[in-house]
């Protein structure tokens, strides 16, 4: 028995530069049919660099749009208002890897600067006049992606050699005999087609409610899952007829500690970020809670057996009560009263319950999980030393597929 690989920075750049060094050799890499379960950074930046390396590619996606982690929400109504109800920002590269990837990014002009005026603000001894203890957070730089937070993944995933089939979710049965991975749509079962190698973009892809690995012989990787928990959060979706101009700031973390600002964790002018800019005078607004206003609520709706009536009263309570906390720090902040607020044209409540990985010891020890016996690799930002964060997922997502090209080169 094989037992799996856990690939570290330290090996990832050594596959890489074993792989380079075969291709400007001439040494051609057998050719492989690959399937890739989520459309996030990870599974995108793995599908991407093997269509690179000849590959071909499939990439399966249960959503409407790809991106995983860095999704954009549009409503359904007149309006098309946009949201990045995901990732915020791209923080500064913490590797030489991906600040690369990072430049690339933006000379491609899929990725700009978000140079928003964005505070920490606690409830504290005043420092300003009204109360609160405000850094400016002056120097740091932001990242996003143009024109909207999806459009990184979608132009990674631009390639011939690269298939997306969305809305689709795909389960996988192994095939010991002949070596191959069986894809068949959940619910009709159509068979989607086999392929050589499986990657695993997204973590909930091996848990006991989701049935996409269920008949696998995947057993060392669900229980590296299963040491790995999901901080969930709550979202609020809100756009207002016209931009709240008394709010001198389009981003803010709040401390959570004191509880001065409720539920609220985080708040950001959605439409002051490069590309999001509206004609029609609206403003797009994110809100995210903490993590523990969200246990909270799902704790008040928990005993709901239905899971869809369920799922619909946290979606209700998000909205209620992340709208009602957002407007009392509109208050607090700018000294005055609510009077002067625009009036709010659409408001759209959501739980991201896979908002921050709460990693294990062994997790952050790799950046991709290889089975090479079973022809399968995992990726995502819940491996690695930077999770929850698109350079982790980025870093992870090279590392699989560094492994994969490794693996079918010998």
């Amino acid at each position: 028995m094989r037992l799996p690989l856990f690939l570290s920075t330290t090996a990832i750049l050594l596959l890489l530069s074993s792989s380079a060094d075969s291709m400007a050799h001439g040494m051609a890499i057998p050719s492989a049919r690959v399937a890739v379960l989520g459309s996030g950074i990870a599974g995108s930046t793995a599908a991407r660099k093997l269509a690179e390396a000849g590959i071909k590619v499939s990439v399966f996606e249960c959503g409407f749009g790809v991106g995983g982690r860095t999704s954009t929400r549009i409503t359904r109504d007149e309006h098309k208002f946009a949201f990045d109800h995901g990732a915020q920002y791209i923080g500064a590269p913490k590797t030489e890897a991906f600040r690369q990837a990072l430049t690339e990014w933006e000379g491609s002009g899929f990725a700009r600067e978000w140079k928003g005026r964005v505070a920490d603000i606690s409830a504290a001894s005043s420092t300003d006049a009204i109360g609160y203890a405000i850094n400016h957070g002056g120097g740091k730089k932001r990242y996003v992606g143009y024109p909207r937070m999806n459009s990184i993944c979608q132009n990674l995933l631009d390639h011939d050699n690269i298939d997306i089939v969305l809305q689709t979710r795909a389960c996988a049965k192994y095939n010991d005999e002949g070596g191959q991975w069986t894809l068949t749509s959940h619910g009709d079962r159509k068979e989607l087609g086999q392929f050589d190698w499986l990657i695993g973009g997204d973590r909930l892809s091996a848990t006991n409610n989701r049935a996409d690995l269920r008949h696998t012989p995947l057993s060392s990787f669900k229980d590296e899952v299963e040491q790995i928990e999901s901080v969930p959060i709550l979202v609020l979706m809100v756009a207002f007829e016209s931009s709240l101009t008394q709010l001198p700031y389009d981003g803010i973390t709040f401390d959570n500690i004191s509880g001065e600002f409720g539920s609220l964790g985080w708040i950001a002018r959605d439409t002051s970020k490069p590309g999001r800019e509206r004609s029609d005078g609206g403003e797009c607004w994110i809100v995210q809670s903490g993590p523990e206003a969200a246990k909270q609520v799902l704790e008040m709706t928990k005993d709901e057996p239905d899971f869809e009536k369920r799922r619909e009263l946290v979606r209700e309570k998000a909205k209620e009560l992340l709208v009602n906390d957002f407007l009392g720090a509109i208050q607090k902040l700018t000294g005055g009263d609510n009077s002067s607020i625009p009036p709010i044209v659409s408001a759209v409540g959501h739980r991201w319950s896979a908002a921050f990985p709460s990693p294990s010891k062994s997790s952050q020890e790799m950046d991709c999980f290889a089975d090479i016996a079973n022809k399968f690799i995992a990726c995502g930002d819940y491996l690695g030393k930077l999770p929850g964060r698109v350079e982790g997922a980025y870093i992870s997502g090279s590392a699989a597929a560094s492994a994969l090209l490794d693996a079918q080169s010998k």
